[in-house]
C-alpha cells in the first residue's frame, strides 16, 4: 500500500472524526440550550396538582324570597360535569368549530397550525385560529393562576403554553383535557363551565342540551359577547348555523338545516321569556349589598322583596304605552316603582330597555316632580291649621314680577283648599305657601323623607324641588299609614354554605303623621283621583295620588293603592314619563293626567284582575278631553301641573 493512499485514508479519517465530533457537540450543546429554555420557561409554570382552583370574583346570586332566582353578577360556576354526562353532540360541536383533529394531535396541530397560516396569509386577516383545545386549556390555566395575562402575546407565554400543553397531553387522558377545558371556559356574561352556562342561557343542565343549543355555546367561545344569545339573538343564531355546518361537513349531523327547523326556536325561547327589565331591579339590590357589606368577598346569596306579577305588569304597561303612544307624545323614557306599605322595594322599571343603557331612571334621575310636589305644601296648611273646606282666593297671584297662570282654570274667586288641590290651581298653591311659610313647607317635606326643600323660593310651591322617582314615591307611602318610611330592598344576605351575613329586622317607628292630618292628606289625594286629574287611574274606590309635570319635559303619577276592606295589603307606586335629555320636550300637554295615569291603571288593572286583562282606551278616553290638566305657562322653571 502506497504512502500517498495512507495519508488519503488518514485524511477521510480525519474529516470525518472532525464532522462528527463537531455535530456531536453541536447536538449536546443545542441539546443543553434546549434543555435550558425549556427548564427556565417550565419554573414559571404553575403547579397543576389542584387543576380546580380558579382566581375568580365571588358570584352573587338575586333570588325572590321564596328561591326564585332573578339575577346574578360575579363569575358563575356550577359542578365539575364529566364527558361522560354529556351527550355525543356537545362534544362534537366544540371540536368541529374548535379542534376537529383533537383526538389525532399530541396537544399541538402542526397540520391545523399550517392551514390556519394559509387561510389567514389568503384572506389578509385573521379568520382562523391554529390553537388546539389542549392549547386552550393550557392559557386558561395560565391566566387563572395568575402566570399570565389576557393581554400577554409574548412569544415567553406561547411557549409556556406550548410546553403545559404537552404536559397535559401527556399526563391525562383526552377525555379528561375535554373535561377540564370544558369546565373551565368562559362562556360570557361572567359564566365559566358549559353547565353554568346552559343554566345561565337555557335554563337546563348541559346534560339535556339539544344540538342547536350546542352549536349556540361552542359558537360563543369566539366572542361571548358579541355572540350572546342574550344580548345579541341574530349573532348568535348566524355563529351557530356556522358552527352545525361545519359539523354536518365533518360527518357529525346530517343536516344543519334541518336542525336549524326543528331546534332553533326552542334554543331561544327561554331567553325571550326572560325579561331584562328585570335587570334594572338587580343593579339596584346589588348596590345596596355592597353598602350593607361592603367588599364582596364570598359566594353569597341575596334574598328580595321583589314582586315578580308586579313586575311583569309594569313592563308591559310601560311597554305598551312606549309603543302606542311614544311618538304620538314624544316621549321615548318611562320609570316605575312600586313599595308595599312598609317601604320595600317591590318593583322597578328603569328604563325603555335595559340592554341599550344600564341608567336607572327610578333611582338615579333627578328631575322636577311639578304639581306631584303639592301634597308637601298642602299637607303643611293642614298641620299649620287648614282644613279642607276653608275656602281661598283662587285669582289669579303676582310676587315680583312672577304670575304662574292657572292653565283652563277659570277663577271662581273663593274655592275649598280640597278642590284647590284636586284641580291643582297654581294661584292656591302660592297662596298656602306664603301663608303657612316656605319653612315649615320644608320641615313637613323633611318629615317624610324629603330634604333640601327651597325656604326662600316660592316657586317650591309648584314643584321646583328636583327629586329621584324613589324618593317621591317612599315619601307617599308615608301617606299609607302615617309612618316614616326608608326604602329598603334586601331581607337577608348568606353564604352559599348557609351562613348568614345580613338580616333585616324589623323596627317599631312612631307615627310622623296625626289621624286627623293623614286622614287629611289621604283626602286629596283621594279626591285627586275621583274628581281631578288623576280620573284616567280610577280602577276602583281605594285608588289615592297625584298628578305632576314639569313643564313638558317630565310627566309623574305618584300614589298608592289602599284597600279599604284589607289595610295590611296595598302598595304604593310612582310612574315618570319624558325625555333624558331635558331640552328635547314631550308633545304640547303631555300630562300627568294622560300617559301617566294610563300606565297605571293598566298595570292596577292586570295586577288587580289577572283574568280579566283590561285594555282601557275607550274607557277613559272622554277623561282626558275633560281634563282641567294642562302644562303650566309660568317662567323659566317654573312648573305648572298636569
Amino acid at each position: 500500500m502506497s504512502k500517498s493512499f495512507t495519508k488519503r485514508r488518514r485524511k477521510r479519517r480525519s474529516f470525518f472524526g472532525i464532522f462528527f465530533r463537531y455535530f456531536f457537540y453541536s447536538a449536546i450543546f443545542g441539546f443543553v440550550a434546549v434543555f435550558c429554555v425549556l427548564l427556565y420557561f417550565s419554573s414559571g409554570l404553575p403547579d397543576l396538582k389542584n387543576l380546580k382552583t380558579e382566581i375568580r370574583n365571588p358570584s352573587v346570586t338575586i333570588q325572590t324570597y321564596d328561591g326564585k332566582i332573578i339575577g346574578s353578577y360575579g363569575d358563575l360556576y356550577e359542578d365539575v360535569i364529566s364527558i361522560s354526562e354529556l351527550p355525543k353532540h356537545v362534544i362534537a360541536a366544540f371540536m368541529a368549530v374548535e379542534d376537529k383533529r383533537f383526538f389525532q394531535h399530541f396537544g399541538i396541530d402542526f397540520i391545523g397550525f399550517v392551514r390556519a397560516a394559509y387561510r389567514n396569509y389568503i384572506s389578509g386577516k385573521v379568520v382562523q385560529g391554529g390553537s388546539t383545545i389542549t392549547q386552550q386549556l393550557a392559557k386558561n390555566i395560565l391566566i387563572g393562576e395568575g402566570v399570565v395575562t389576557h393581554y400577554d402575546r409574548s412569544i415567553s407565554r406561547k411557549i409556556k403554553e406550548l410546553l403545559l400543553a404537552m404536559w397535559l397531553e401527556h399526563k391525562f387522558t383526552k377525555s379528561d383535557i375535554l373535561m377540564m377545558y370544558l369546565n373551565r371556559v368562559y362562556f360570557g356574561a361572567g359564566t365559566y363551565g358549559i353547565d353554568a352556562a346552559s343554566r345561565k342561557y337555557f335554563d337546563k343542565s348541559a346534560k339535556n342540551l339539544s344540538i342547536f343549543e350546542s352549536a349556540i355555546l361552542a359558537g360563543l367561545l369566539k366572542a361571548p359577547s358579541k355572540y350572546s344569545p342574550s344580548n345579541h339573538p341574530n349573532y348568535a343564531h348566524e355563529r351557530a348555523m356556522i358552527v352545525l355546518k361545519a359539523m354536518e361537513e365533518q360527518g357529525f349531523v346530517k343536516s344543519a338545516s334541518e336542525i336549524e327547523k326543528q331546534q332553533a326556536e326552542a334554543a331561544f325561547e327561554h331567553d325571550n321569556k326572560s325579561n331584562k327589565g328585570y335587570m334594572y331591579y338587580c343593579d339596584y339590590v346589588y348596590e345596596q349589598a355592597k353598602k350593607i357589606l361592603g367588599d364582596i368577598e364570598d359566594d353569597i346569596i341575596i334574598v328580595t322583596t321583589f314582586n315578580e306579577d308586579i313586575q311583569k305588569a309594569a313592563e308591559e304597561s310601560i311597554e305598551f304605552y312606549l309603543r302606542t303612544e311614544g311618538e304620538n307624545y314624544k316621549f321615548s323614557q318611562s320609570s316605575f316603582i312600586c313599595m308595599s306599605r312598609d317601604g320595600a322595594i317591590i318593583s322597578i322599571v328603569g328604563g325603555a330597555n335595559y340592554t341599550t343603557t344600564q341608567f336607572n331612571r327610578a333611582t338615579q334621575a333627578v328631575r322636577m316632580p311639578g304639581s306631584a310636589f303639592k301634597i308637601f305644601v298642602y299637607g303643611a296648611a293642614l298641620e299649620y291649621g287648614y282644613q279642607l273646606d276653608d275656602m281661598i282666593q283662587d285669582t289669579p297671584v303676582s310676587v315680583g314680577g312672577w304670575s304662574p297662570s292657572n292653565y283652563k282654570w277659570k277663577s271662581r274667586g273663593q274655592i275649598s283648599v280640597l278642590t284647590g288641590f284636586t284641580h291643582s290651581v297654581n294661584s292656591v298653591s302660592v297662596r298656602l305657601a306664603q301663608s303657612v311659610g316656605l319653612k315649615r313647607i320644608a320641615n313637613f317635606a323633611k318629615k317624610l323623607g324629603i330634604y333640601d326643600v327651597s325656604t326662600h323660593d316660592l316657586s317650591v310651591a309648584l314643584g321646583t324641588t328636583p327629586l329621584t322617582l324613589k324618593d317621591l314615591t317612599a315619601a307617599y307611602t308615608s301617606f299609607m299609614d302615617g309612618m316614616p318610611i326608608w326604602p329598603y330592598c334586601i331581607t337577608e344576605i348568606r353564604t352559599k354554605d348557609g351562613k348568614i351575613l345580613y338580616q333585616r329586622k324589623k323596627e317599631r317607628m312612631k307615627p310622623i303623621l296625626d289621624n286627623e292630618l293623614l286622614r287629611g292628606c289621604q283626602a286629596l289625594l283621594h279626591s285627586v283621583v275621583q274628581n281631578g286629574s288623576g280620573r284616567a287611574a280610577k280602577v276602583n274606590n281605594d285608588v289615592y295620588g297625584k298628578t305632576g309635570t314639569n313643564e313638558d319635559s317630565d310627566a309623574w303619577f305618584i300614589g298608592f293603592y289602599n284597600p279599604a276592606k284589607n289595610k295590611e295589603s296595598g302598595f304604593s307606586f310612582g310612574v315618570w314619563l319624558g325625555n333624558d335629555t331635558h331640552n328635547v320636550r314631550m308633545a304640547p300637554n303631555s300630562t300627568g293626567g294622560r300617559i301617566p295615569t294610563r300606565v297605571i291603571a293598566r298595570i292596577l288593572n292586570n295586577v288587580l284582575n289577572p283574568s280579566q286583562p283590561v285594555d282601557n282606551e275607550t274607557v277613559i278616553g272622554e277623561i282626558y278631553d275633560k281634563s282641567q290638566e294642562s302644562p303650566s305657562k309660568s317662567l323659566g322653571n317654573l312648573l305648572g301641573d298636569i
